[in-house]
């Protein structure tokens, strides 16, 4: 119940803060507070030839909250900026020093301000609050600005796509003395402002699913779409026919081989429902985007619990029970520790620096995790191939163990990678490779499970015919698997085959 409470809170805090971070802004700004980063957005590369359609724009109203000011006594307006990565990470780094005259040094050389620098070329900012039912004081030319909006900008870039940070501070440039100040007067103001890769005022646009979004999660709508298309298309059909043609669904084999698919489509059509919400108010529910990644997280869990099953081959003579209830165990404390993890790195993680879980603290633990339990597989595998002595079940495991190998250290590789590409295609680029490997993985597993030369016996309908041989299957009590062979020669002979119940390498497989 603890830990259920200490989860739940920390989802709550999860999913306010990234609401903070969400595309379409609206809230409250306190000048106590001096200085906050609203959001992070990266602006798409500008088409020369459509440059209005292809502008990134950031526009809305910021007024003051005069229910709980007196509209009349404010005489010191503060900023609203709007900074490329150059410039903000200076202001960013020093903004605990709570300095206008620091922050502000670098910025005030090229933005443009009517009385103290009207040589500055820059665009990089709007004094605030804007008079209710008025375009903000900077705004000089009202038919630049998106109808019923108080300000707007336009963003160009023929070069290349850009991160763009929006932040409030509470600072003022005296239009008399020309220095800095800080704002000490302590009032509200309410901001409400959208950011959009394309023309808002455009009766048509190129892509609906890219309007709302930023640069750097472009195509992720499709991404996850195609991935549950194949799902419904390929798998599912297939783990239709196979229950139907199964005595006992509730071996654990198949009950882990049935989870962790249904865990992947779930996580899957949850990020996707976020992202279509999205595409159509600027919000979504970020809320499912992490439910839906802790779903995936405990998805691969179960896939790690089922390559561990048929590693250990359930070793003969082995009480099942014992081995069932330490790999069982190990399972839950492995989910927990990744799941933790997750929800540590959304709640530590720099929106300035990274804009992913990926690539966190946290979730390098989670890649030390996920090395243990491939250590763990391989000792398991070296015991089961010890014990084997037939020499096609040598090939299977050697062939398995090395698909599983890759299967285990492909997220270290693929973070390692991505870290030397841009974070403007980073995060899109390892949704993609994650969710192309687990559908993969899905349909080898299913393959080696129910292949026709599998040596994995899981319990069928039919007796199982072999070369002239009828296997038939029954179990004891005692958990064990006894199987007698009936040889159909002149003379019939009863072989009878002892083995794990919960997992039986095929016999039939090997000449008598």
């Amino acid at each position: 119940m603890l830990i259920r409470l200490i989860v739940s809170l920390i989802l709550f805090y999860s999913f306010t803060q990234s609401f903070i971070f969400a595309l379409h802004l609206h809230g409250h700004y306190s000048t106590k507070e001096f200085f906050r980063l609203l959001t992070k957005f990266g602006i798409q590369k500008t088409d020369q030839h459509r440059p209005d359609d292809t502008f990134g724009y950031i526009y809305g109203n910021i007024t003051l909250d005069c229910p709980k000011n007196n509209c009349s006594s404010l005489t010191k307006t503060i900023l609203f900026l709007i900074l490329d990565y150059d410039y903000f990470l200076p202001l960013y780094k020093k903004q605990r020093l709570q300095s206008c005259s620091d922050m502000m040094k670098q910025i005030q050389t090229i933005a443009f301000h009517r009385q103290c620098n009207e040589q500055g070329t820059e665009d990089f900012w709007r004094r605030i609050p804007c008079q209710q039912d008025h375009l903000c004081s900077d705004e000089d030319q009202p038919t630049n600005v998106i109808h019923n909006q108080q300000f707007t900008f336009k963003i160009r870039d023929i070069n290349q796509p850009r991160f763009w940070y929006l932040s409030l501070i509470s600072c003022y440039w005296d239009p008399i003395t020309c220095h800095w100040e800080k704002v000490d007067d302590n009032f509200q103001i309410n901001y409400d402002i959208w950011i959009v890769n394309g023309n808002p005022e455009a009766k048509i646009r190129d892509n609906r699913f890219e309007y709302h979004f930023s640069f750097d999660i472009y195509d992720l709508v499709e991404v996850y779409t195609v991935c549950i298309l194949f799902y419904l298309f390929i798998p599912l059909p297939f783990l239709i026919i196979k229950i139907r043609s199964l005595i006992n669904i509730t071996h654990p084999i198949l009950i882990s081989y049935f989870l962790f698919q249904l865990l992947f489509f779930i996580g899957n059509t949850l990020n996707l429902i976020h992202y279509l919400i999205f595409a159509y108010n600027g919000i979504g529910i970020n809320i499912l985007i992490h439910i839906g990644n802790l779903i995936t997280i405990i998805g691969e869990s179960i896939l790690i619990l089922l390559l561990l099953f048929i590693a250990k081959g359930w070793l003969i003579n082995t009480p099942v029970l014992r081995q069932g209830k330490k790999t069982v165990m190990l399972f839950v404390l492995y989910t927990i520790a990744c799941c933790s993890c997750y929800i540590l790195s959304i709640i530590t993680i720099n929106p300035v620096t990274d804009s992913n879980h990926y690539q966190t603290f946290a979730n390098y633990f989670s890649l030390l995790f996920r090395c243990f339990l491939m250590l763990l597989f391989v000792f398991e595998l070296k015991e089961t191939t010890q014990e084997e002595k037939h020499l096609e079940k040598l090939q299977f495991f050697h062939h398995f163990g090395a698909s599983c190998m890759v299967w285990f250290i492909y997220p270290t590789a693929l973070i390692f990678i991505m870290s030397f590409v841009t974070e403007l295609y980073r995060v899109k680029l390892i949704i993609s490779v994650v969710t192309l490997v687990n559908f993969l993985s899905i349909l080898i597993i299913s393959y080696i499970l129910f292949s026709p030369k599998t040596f994995i016996n899981l319990p069928k309908l039919p007796s199982i015919k072999h070369a002239g041989d009828i296997l038939n299957k029954t179990t004891n009590t005692n958990g064990y698997h006894k199987s007698i062979l009936t040889e159909h020669d002149d003379d019939e002979e009863d072989i009878e085959i002892f083995g794990p119940s919960h997992l039986l390498l095929n016999n039939s497989n090997q000449q008598s």
